[in-house]
């Protein structure tokens, strides 16, 4: 680990810890079981169905008091597969890349029904399928994490000729580098620079990449000691974190002011295209069969990365997730 991701991965970790004290329902019984749940990123709306579980006592009511920290996805992939922490939100590419290097970690509820990285384009690019790509520059914050995948996906599903498109690293700059013209297009993520450009008047598009492959999202996975020692604690989590997903999905306007409630350094300015952001993540959310998840898509996910180099090891897809905790009555 880098000097730097560690003194980010410190400072990050500072803030969801005191963002989230005392986080749970008023009034709630003090002999709750305090749980850690690890999320990439840091305090935003696209949490709001972990924010919602808590303030509406959906945790509580299984006996819960969930602890949000905030850092970086893949370190608590590995903390929970260590027993340090208890959950976490992983991708399934995540998963079946710590699989592969002999971590235990287990994806328990499907979250995510889309994969939510797309390739955005700029303005006046005439690009309908990735067919249309030859000739063009495409920037991505780095090769490495979602949007890497995202762009390796869309270019493994689609049969494009990689070597015929120009691909650059742009660091996390995909939206100013879409409004400078410097790049064609960008991999990013469908609720954020989208969303971001269309409110500052920019006439854009975007070429998802779960529409060519069906690729694992985000969900909850734990650790294999933790769920084979307490498979209660882990299906109050399930059932808790499913409520709160389906009471955002249906009531987005309270869910909405209880996330405004957990950051209220948003401001009025932010709030309109934050709740569009709120929205477009719904839309990902949406699901036929909440917290399912599907094994042929797993296998798909782990072929396309073995086939592309993305994988080095074969890796048993039945140890990859698990539906019990969902469908459980």
């Amino acid at each position: 680990m880098k000097t730097s991701h560690l003194v980010l991965s410190i400072l990050i970790l500072a803030v969801g810890l005191t963002g989230c004290a005392g986080s749970t329902s008023a009034g709630q019984p003090a002999q709750l079981r305090r749980v850690s749940l690890g999320v990439g990123y840091i305090p935003n709306v696209q949490f709001a169905p972990l924010y919602v579980a808590q303030k509406k006592g959906f945790y509580a009511e299984e006996g819960l008091d969930v602890n949000i920290e905030y850092g970086f996805e893949d370190d608590f992939v590995a903390l929970a597969a260590q027993g340090e922490r208890d959950f976490a939100v992983a991708s399934g590419d995540q998963v079946i890349l710590a699989r592969a290097q002999g971590l235990p970690i287990t994806y328990v509820m499907k979250w995510y029904e889309r994969f939510p990285v797309a390739l955005l384009l700029g303005p006046g690019q005439a690009v309908s399928s990735p067919a249309e790509l030859a000739g063009k520059t495409i920037g991505l914050p780095g090769f490495f994490g979602a949007s890497y995948v995202g762009w390796k996906g869309l270019v493994y599903a689609a049969n494009i000729d990689e070597s015929a498109v120009k691909v650059e690293d742009i660091g996390f700059t995909q939206a100013a580098a879409i409004q400078q013209g410097t790049v064609d297009g960008a991999m990013v993520y469908i609720a954020n620079e989208p969303i971001q450009l269309r409110n500052e008047g920019l006439d854009v598009s975007v070429i998802e990449v779960s529409d060519y492959l069906n690729l694992i999202s985000n969900g909850l996975v734990v650790g294999d000691k933790l769920l084979q020692a307490d498979p209660e604690l882990v299906q109050k989590m399930v059932r808790a974190t499913l409520r709160g997903l389906q009471y955002t999905i249906d009531t987005p306007d309270e869910a909405f002011k209880i996330v405004r409630e957990v950051i209220p350094e948003m401001t009025d300015a932010d709030a309109p295209v934050q709740r569009q952001v709120l929205d477009a993540s719904i839309e990902l959310w949406r699901s036929q069969q909440p917290g399912v998840t599907d094994r042929q898509a797993w296998q798909n996910s782990a072929d396309f990365m073995r086939d592309t180099g993305l994988l080095q090891t074969e890796v048993n897809v039945d140890q990859l997730f698990t539906n019990q905790f969902v469908t459980a009555k």
